[in-house]
């Protein structure tokens, strides 16, 4: 059971190392690619007039999937359990007109979770980082799974007496379950290093969030996790001071791209309209870097005052790594090229967990537990990507509609129930071809939705700067192919037959 709950984690992680671009992808072909390069100051001051003061504390502001400017203007309150939460007004606003599209007042938390342009990312996040399950059970829980999956490789590096020749080693096709072994040793050998990389960055983002910063809150900090946080990033808490105009922020991204070379990804404001307020711009890693810089500035005066590293007050060797933890988790260090690898070796990962249960289970026959079994592994292993199709066709579908932002969650319950319901009725366990094609169907039909439910065209979309739309498509019809063709060609419509050692000598 733990093996098919990794596999699920393994898998979410896979998609969602492009969960950035299947977001743009879902909207239609909006323009992600330079979004602080228009002028965003005009707009920040019209919508700083239509918020409290109170509401200056902090300003957050970034690009959603939809290429629209989302600024939260918050402040930090204590709820009744002791614990503090951001609380404040966010807008979506087109950036070329500056109308508001979408403003509501809550809590951060809260908020985030009514964006509907980005409800299809944030859910292959979610599904992956915490499996959709209440804080901090999910996070828990991947944790777990993330030290046993370094168990996993560093056992594997220990078993395989013959590393070397085991990476090399696939025998002939006429010795079909030899072969099958064989490629699940390759594909273990070649992957040992990914996994490990895999499973500490993920267990260090797991435990640091449930476990490792309550504890030290509570221990160090008399339970203030947000008084730990500062502590721990070096950041103070500056008081609001006397009103003054904040520097014009067109001015102070265009240094911040000079200095770093690269775009913003997000940009905050402490004390707007202060005299002595900050402002933080968090760019894109560099090239040849992993870390994603940030930058700080005066708010009054646009002085540039220094790097901020993300752990402490000044640069060390510390912060260094934990910088680099995100890019090296989920593969973006290197743009598209570095998150095609990931994928590849994300993909080979989820066959290396599957085709080690079907050889282990194959070696238990005979009792009726291991028979439900089978067929469980069965409906895991296909319905999952079935149902994260079906997540994106959900949303596809009801784009532009009131239940954009439950349409992932509904599409991915509803595929999932509809998988396990002919799993068990049809046995799909023993006519594997037939969730090829099930697969096949539902990778071919994602281009074909979001083209009928009014997505851009290639041409478009290359018009329009945007090519990854056209390489996602792309992707997913020839693995649609792929997966057709393997059904067709009947691979996998036997169980594998794992031989006994008497058979093997």
């Amino acid at each position: 059971m733990l093996g098919l709950v990794l596999y699920a984690v393994v898998l979410t992680g896979t998609v969602a190392v492009l969960s950035k671009e299947i977001g743009h992808w879902s909207i239609g072909g909006a323009l992600p690619g330079k979004p602080f390069e228009r002028p965003i100051d005009g707009i920040v001051q019209e919508l700083s007039q239509k918020v409290g003061r109170a509401y200056h504390e902090d300003v957050e502001i970034n690009f959603n999937s939809a290429g629209n400017i989302e600024a939260f203007f918050h402040k930090d309150i204590r709820l009744l359990n002791g614990s503090v939460r951001q609380r404040g007004i966010k807008f979506e606003v087109a950036p070329d007109t500056g109308k508001v599209l979408w403003l509501r007042e809550g809590l951060g938390s809260e908020l985030r979770m009514l964006e509907a342009s980005d409800a299809l990312f944030r859910f292959l996040i979610d599904v992956h980082v915490r499996l959709h399950l209440p804080h901090p059970w999910g996070l828990l829980l991947t944790g777990v799974l993330g030290l046993a999956m370094m168990v996993a490789a560093i056992s594997g590096l220990l078993i395989h007496r013959h590393l070397i020749r085991d990476m090399f080693t696939i025998r002939g096709r006429g010795q079909r379950v030899l072969t099958y072994r064989d490629q699940h040793s390759v594909a273990g050998t070649w992957g040992l290093p990914f996994a490990f990389l895999l499973a500490f960055t993920g267990s260090f983002f797991s435990f640091v969030g449930s476990f490792g910063l309550p504890v030290l809150a509570m221990v160090a900090f008399g339970g203030d996790q947000m008084a730990a946080i500062r502590t721990i990033v070096g950041t103070e808490t500056l008081r609001p001071g006397v009103r003054r105009p904040t520097v014009n922020l067109d001015t102070v991204l265009a240094d911040s791209r000079r200095r770093v070379g690269s775009m913003p990804v997000e940009v905050s404001i402490e004390n707007y309209g202060r005299q002595n307020s900050r402002i933080e711009v968090t760019h894109y890693p560099r090239e040849k870097h992993l870390d994603f810089p940030k930058l700080r500035y005066d708010g009054r005066t646009g002085e540039y005052l220094g790097t901020i590293p993300i752990v402490g007050r000044t640069q060390s060797l510390g912060s260094m790594l934990v910088s680099v933890i995100a890019p090296l988790h989920f593969g973006s260090f290197g743009g598209l090229l570095s998150k095609a690898v990931w994928v590849a070796l994300g993909l080979s990962s989820s066959f290396i967990i599957i085709s080690g249960l079907q050889l282990w289970l194959q070696r238990r026959t005979g009792a009726p537990a291991w028979s439900v079994y089978r067929a469980l592994l069965s409906i895991v292993a296909f319905g999952l990507p079935i149902a994260l199709a079906g997540a994106a066709i959900a949303f596809l579908v009801a784009r532009g509609h009131e239940d954009m932002v439950t349409a992932p969650l509904s599409g991915f319950l509803f595929f999932s129930g509809c998988a396990t319901l002919l799993g068990a009725l049809l046995h799909l366990s023993r006519n594997t071809h037939l969730w090829w094609i099930a697969l096949s169907i539902m990778l071919i039909a994602l281009p074909v939705v979001r083209l009928l439910t009014g997505g851009v065209g290639w041409w478009q979309a290359i018009q329009n700067g945007y090519p990854t739309l056209v390489a996602l498509d792309l992707l997913f019809l020839i693995a649609g192919v792929a997966c057709g063709r393997a059904a067709f060609r009947g691979r996998d419509r036997q169980a594998v037959a794992v031989p006994r050692p008497a058979e093997e000598t």
